[in-house]
């Protein structure tokens, strides 16, 4: 089992002093206020106005030497939904490496506190301890960064903890497809069709030997709105397929995220769960 010892689980006052290398005293008031000129209270998260915060699960090496980055996130907004275009406000600094980062970051989920590696980077074997990739956001009038790098206390057991028991589950998205379990994640091998307005229903197929797991559904990428029919639900493995119904709102390339996880308890120890990503090309 790999111990991450030297990472302990991110409260949210860990989150902070990962991001604000100096906390001050936070001044009162409705005004927006700097995330370095605030200290730790039920006040810095509200409903608006505020930042989304990248963050940097961990890291696992891959059976081909190579070495697999996790990135997530934290919007420290109850209600409000951030966009942000790739490019200065939304970008990593290494463009050598191919990534899906987000775009569109939801509100705090109440029940799992920040997103859990929404993404992933995948570096080779040469990349050294001392290289950096790091994600940078603006939002809300604020800039936040955070470094992903390969020290050893920040491995993460992938795609099973056997300390634990927990176990990622088998994903696929077609009944005879190619299967996936774990953070890289599993993508839809064509872009699916789809009509602003009209209801497209999205299948996985999930194996696990627990009799349920939990799964949630995202708005990844893409330029409108979607709307899901449920955004997240235990499954049933004996029935073995999931489904959500999505609505696009405006045209374009979206990217909606799969995740799934034995017991969502889990991912407070960072393991183990699949991702799953389903590239939509929505018309008029």
């Amino acid at each position: 089992m790999k111990i991450r010892t030297q990472m302990p689980k991110l409260s949210l006052a860990n989150i902070f002093l990962v991001v604000c290398s100096t906390l001050i005293p936070a001044m009162t008031g409705a005004q927006q206020i700097d995330l370095s000129q605030q200290t730790w209270s039920a006040e810095i998260i509200r409903d608006h106005g505020q930042p989304v915060i990248p963050l940097f699960d961990g890291w696992y090496p891959n059976e081909d030497g190579t070495r697999t980055m996790c990135f997530s996130y934290f919007n420290m907004n109850r209600e409000e939904a951030v966009d942000i275009h790739l490019g200065k406000d939304n970008h990593l600094s290494d463009d050598r490496f191919k990534a899906l980062v987000p775009t569109h970051f939801d509100p705090l989920p109440p029940r799992y506190r920040h997103v859990f590696c929404a993404f992933t980077v995948t570096v080779p074997e040469d990349f050294g301890q001392d290289e950096r990739i790091t994600w940078t956001l603006t939002s809300n009038g604020q800039t936040l960064s955070v470094p992903g790098k390969l020290l050893a206390p920040y491995v993460l057991d992938e795609p099973a903890s056997d300390g634990r028991g927990n176990l990622a589950p088998l994903v696929k998205l077609s009944p005879n497809g190619q299967n996936i379990r774990g953070r890289t994640g599993i993508h839809t091998p064509q872009p699916i069709a789809a009509t602003v307005g009209e209801t497209l229903e999205l299948t996985a197929w999930i194996e696990h030997p627990n009799e349920e797991v939990w799964v949630g559904w995202s708005h990844h990428s893409g330029p409108g709105k979607v709307q899901f029919d449920q955004k997240e639900h235990q499954v049933k493995t004996l029935i073995g397929s999931t489904q959500v119904q999505a609505t696009f709102n405006d045209p374009g390339e979206y990217v909606v995220r799969m995740q799934t996880i034995d017991n969502i308890a889990a991912f407070e120890f960072y393991c183990c769960h699949t991702n799953a990503y389903f590239h939509i090309n929505v018309s008029n």
